[in-house]
């Protein structure tokens, strides 16, 4: 391998580096691995130490586009990888980037699907349209069955009948051809049958009462 001619600042990626070299190559490092390797001007650098630069550089890389990621939203295990994975990067290195970030914490499958749960109810999407989303992202099944279990207030009926108040405030249950209309709205969004079936109960009780 040939020796460091030349170690000089990247302008357009912070704390990036380019290191030429007497063969006329240059790689881009991040000023951590500098560090780590005692990079400097004249330095030869062996076949085995260059790899293990490499390896260790693009580790960081990962691992700084990984952190901007998130930093901007919830990432699940399953979507930061796929990110990842779409940026060309090796899957084995992002698995290991995976790894460590679920041992910090910086990722969490369980904060992800309640947070996607809140979202979903709060956008009018029932359970089976929800279990569908959480296990798109490869969300463990107790994970699923524990930020699915309902209170009173989001019961599903429940959460029927509040879109019912602001979408169909007119509701005629005794309508056939309004019921059925509705109720497909409903299953079209991810709504039992029994669930749909017992909103509009509840709902007509309601209006009588009124």
């Amino acid at each position: 391998m040939p020796n460091i001619t030349e170690i000089r600042k990247y302008p357009k990626i912070k704390d990036y580096f380019k290191i030429f070299f007497d063969n006329e190559t240059a790689i881009l490092i991040d000023a951590e691995t500098i560090v780590s390797f005692g990079l400097k001007k004249s330095l030869f650098i062996d076949e085995d130490t260059f790899n293990k630069v490499l390896k260790h550089n693009n580790f960081n890389r990962i691992t700084s586009y990984a952190f901007y990621l998130i930093s901007h939203k919830l990432y699940s295990k399953k979507s930061l990888s796929d990110k990842l994975l779409s940026r060309g990067f090796e899957k084995k290195d992002i698995e290991k980037v995976i790894t460590r970030f679920v041992e910090l914490n910086y990722i969490n499958d369980e904060v992800f699907a309640q947070n996607l749960v809140e979202y979903l109810q709060s956008r009018g999407k029932g359970p089976f349209y929800i279990k569908n989303e959480l296990k798109q992202h490869d969300i463990d099944n107790e994970i699923i069955s524990k930020v699915m279990e309902s209170d009173e207030e989001n019961e599903p009926y429940m959460q029927i009948i509040n879109i019912m108040k602001k979408k169909f405030s007119k509701f005629d249950g005794k309508d056939k051809n309004e019921v059925r209309k509705t109720a497909m709205f409903f299953q079209r969004r991810g709504f039992a049958s029994q669930d749909i079936a017992k909103a509009f109960r509840e709902f007509d009780a309601e209006i009588e009462e009124d």
